[in-house]
């Protein structure tokens, strides 16, 4: 059974949800896949209605597009990294510079492979052989730790700087960065989860749910357990007595969880 869905919790302090998702199969052709997830920044103003804006504009977009097209993998790496750079100027436009942000993680699955997108710090897994794999790299303040050795990944989430991003849709020009990769379709499942899930949920957490769970309910376990669930988290000893940082502890439902899942037959 093949399962692509998306589902989103407001949380238990946020007065409304700033997240977007998209978990669609093209109009002529079911096994052309768009997966997204947009994480509004809280920090700024609007940040739901560029969310909803990019989401919208990419859904817009995908179901425009020919097969063809969607079937040609730097082809349409080409046509979405341009399409994601008109959504930025047009954010730009309406809100002016610094006014309002999201990230972006996305997916696009055609006969070919996978073309994976990501802007900010929400996230892209694949899975496959018992193992989850992050695909996308967090454009955040405190990825660099993690990436030159001086952190572990897991413990990014103490750090109180860690919800700082490098690269978002809508700022400026300069700071929509689009990473790309494309892929083959050698997995068994992508999923695309926003820091409300990852900063609560360590990889080992989810793919314990993934492995614990029938498939229809593995999306559904992952955003309970990321609002609901005490994940009972101490600060490595490690960490203070190196200082890197102001250190915090993350709390379940602190922030808008959203996920989107593509598990194959």
């Amino acid at each position: 059974m093949k399962i692509i869905e998306t589902q989103t919790n407001i949380g238990l302090i946020r007065k409304k949800n700033e997240d977007a998702s998209v978990a669609i199969s093209h109009p002529k052709d079911e096994n052309i896949l768009l997966l997204l997830v947009a994480d509004g920044m809280g920090g700024k103003r609007h940040g739901e209605v560029a969310a909803a804006y990019t989401a919208k504009a990419l859904e817009k977009w995908f179901k425009a597009k020919s097969v063809s097209v969607l079937n040609n993998l730097e082809k349409v790496e080409d046509q979405v990294r341009k399409e994601i750079e008109k959504i930025n100027e047009e954010i730009i436009k309406k809100f002016g510079e610094g006014i309002s942000g999201t990230t972006l993680s996305m997916a696009i699955v055609n006969y070919e492979g996978t073309i994976f997108v990501n802007v900010g710090d929400s996230r892209i897994y694949r899975y496959q052989n018992k193992k989850l794999i992050q695909v996308s790299e967090d454009a955040s303040d405190v990825w660099y730790y993690y990436k030159f050795g001086v952190v572990k990944k897991d413990d990014l989430r103490f750090f109180y700087n860690n919800n700082i991003i490098t690269s978002c849709i809508g700022l400026s020009k300069e700071l929509c960065e689009i990473e790309t990769q494309i892929s083959d379709n050698d997995y068994e499942m992508i999923l695309l989860l926003t820091d409300g899930v990852t900063d609560l949920l360590t990889d080992k957490k989810l793919t314990k749910i993934i492995q614990r769970n029938p498939k229809e309910d593995i999306l559904k376990k992952i955003i309970e357990e990321a609002v609901y669930v005490d994940q009972r988290y101490h600060i490595p000893l490690y960490l203070r007595r190196k200082k890197y940082s102001k250190y915090v502890l993350p709390f379940p439902g602190r922030d808008n969880a959203t996920g989107t899942i593509y598990i194959k037959d």
